[in-house]
């Protein structure tokens, strides 16, 4: 078969010459007429030019008089709520993702390509503001909250837009610019570079005729098998092309898409894991609180990652409630695993009727046995008496609880809440040594009294400026929410830390209200607004 096809060659050697000939006076004549055409149409061509920047002149126009048409609507339904205004502002949104997807196409440039896209993006993060957080505001009637978050985050971005829209229109007029600077240049050079042009185009089509197909078909060919390979789910495909062109890079490209595949194939397996362990450790959790005639009881929790070290339990018995408000160190799974076992522990020695203090000390065992040796969990464990309303708990290395009275009391002859830290003896956290002590607070409730267990991610929250919330802040709030409900308190109080925060939160927000109903006493001792035998320290 190969000498018959090298006969054939060989016959056909000189027509294909002389049909090479032939195509090279055609391809000569072609390129004169084409480069001569091209200098006659420069003119013409600067015209398409101007169709093409013009146009993109006008879309972004178009785009920043949308999003301040958006920004006039806002601001119109803030200061008098009414549906044409939204109706407005949705025709608007509307109006502008339709001049985005069509002027895409207009711009070329990869800056011009990164300004819209930072345009693009602006806007939607304005829109994402007014959507999630002033429209919602307003229509709660919180209009000045939304008028204050308007100004702080969709204002600055309205102006964003504004000055990505005046240098984009700078860039389309410096392309008309150039445009018509080079014209006279490309007029000038057009006729000196009609002979290289013939001949170079000759040479490199020849040249391409024979190299390009092969070494381009045998990369693609490559690069399709490993394609085959990487869809059945094989990322170890082995890319080796060495054109020294784009299809090398492609290959290239090919290597680094299978490892960012095995990244991101890992990302999703551990993102599910956490998943899993965050449904679990919620699963955990009491959801709901049982409420007795003499106690109310409310929990609070927020989470700052899937999983996360804090937690909490309650168990009620005809005559006393058992709460533990639990912070494991750390983050992420390791902290989950550590409160699991705490948890677990907790449950399983109290239901066999254990102790307080045999509680802490089998929990304190299994933390040593179970976590690394820098791991260590804070904890309270606290019983309140229903009958007496009187309360211990067992601080270990946890933060203090805090008091807020009713304002009946002697505390306050104002009759106004008052609120304090009850500060007792503090143990040592759970996990680090094998003796981490055992003295008890005990203080007497009276009705209307809130005893408040919490973990430090309240006090720890930090600012943008990385002021953190720290105890003043958090008294100063719990007194100023104190005439709410205990179920209002807490869900107030974690919303005045966000917003601290910016919405930013580095660790989990939990938080259990133990509110005392039940008949008061017949007689308590005072000592200038402040109990006297409120507060009682047991050392073990």
């Amino acid at each position: 078969m190969g000498s018959r096809i090298l006969v054939l060659v060989r016959l056909s050697l000189r027509w294909k010459i002389v049909g090479g000939f032939g195509l090279l006076l055609v391809l000569i004549g072609l390129l004169g007429y084409v480069t001569l055409s091209l200098f006659w149409s420069l003119r013409e061509v600067q015209r398409g030019v101007f169709n093409d920047a013009v146009p993109g002149v006008v879309a972004v126009d178009e785009i920043v008089r949308s999003y301040t048409a958006q920004s006039a609507a806002v601001r119109g339904f803030l200061l008098l709520p009414s549906d044409p205004l939204l109706e407005q502002y949705a025709a608007e949104v509307s109006n502008v993702e339709g001049v985005l997807e069509e002027s895409r196409s207009q711009f070329t440039s990869s800056r011009e390509l990164e300004l819209l896209d930072e345009l693009t993006q602006a806007g939607e993060e304005f829109q994402t503001s007014v959507e999630d957080d002033v429209v919602p505001l307003a229509e709660q009637g919180q209009r000045s909250l939304a008028q204050a978050h308007f100004s702080q985050q969709g204002a600055p971005l309205i102006l964003e837009i504004e000055r990505l829209g005046r240098e984009l229109r700078d860039l389309q007029r410096e392309v008309v610019l150039r445009t018509e600077q080079d014209l006279q240049t490309r007029s000038n050079q057009a006729l000196i570079t009609l002979v290289a042009v013939i001949i170079g185009a000759l040479g490199v089509g020849l040249l391409l005729t024979i190299l390009l197909p092969r070494r381009l078909s045998s990369g693609l060919s490559e690069l399709v098998e490993a394609a085959r390979a990487i869809g059945r789910g094989d990322f170890d495909q082995k890319v080796d092309i060495r054109s020294g062109d784009e299809v090398e890079e492609l290959g290239d490209r090919f290597t680094e898409m299978q490892g960012a595949l095995k990244r991101l194939q890992q990302l999703a397996l551990q993102d599910r894991e956490l998943e899993i362990a965050g449904a679990i450790q919620r699963n955990l959790l009491q959801r709901t609180l049982p409420n007795t005639a003499t106690v109310k009881l409310v929990p609070i929790q927020r989470q700052a990652n899937l999983v996360g070290g804090d937690w909490y339990d309650v168990d009620v018995t005809h005559s006393t409630v058992t709460v533990a408000v639990g912070d494991a160190s750390g983050k992420g799974i390791a902290a989950a695993l550590m409160a699991t076992v705490a948890l677990s522990v907790l449950r399983a020695e109290r239901g066999q009727g254990a102790s307080a203090r045999r509680i802490i000390e089998r929990a304190n065992e299994a933390l040593k046995e179970a976590t690394e040796p820098e791991s260590f969990t804070t904890l309270i464990y606290a019983t309140v008496d229903l009958v007496t309303g009187q309360a211990g708990w067992l601080n270990m290395g946890h933060p203090s609880p805090f008091m807020l009275t009713s304002g009946e009391g002697p505390e306050r002859r104002d009759g106004r809440p008052q609120g304090y830290f009850l500060e007792g003896p503090r143990n040592r956290a759970l996990g680090w040594f094998d003796e981490p002590g055992m003295a008890e607070t005990t203080i007497q409730l009276r009705p209307g009294d809130r005893l408040i267990f919490y973990t430090d991610g309240f006090l720890e929250a930090k600012s943008p400026d990385g002021v953190i919330f720290g105890e003043n802040r958090f008294a100063e709030a719990l007194i100023r929410l104190a005439p709410l409900d205990s179920n209002e308190l807490g869900e107030e109080l974690v919303r005045d830390v966000e917003r601290f925060a910016a919405g930013k939160l580095d660790d989990d927000l939990t938080m259990l209200v133990i509110e005392f109903q039940g008949a008061p006493l017949a007689q308590e001792a005072t000592d200038e607004g402040r109990p006297v035998g409120r507060v009682t320290k047991t050392e073990n």
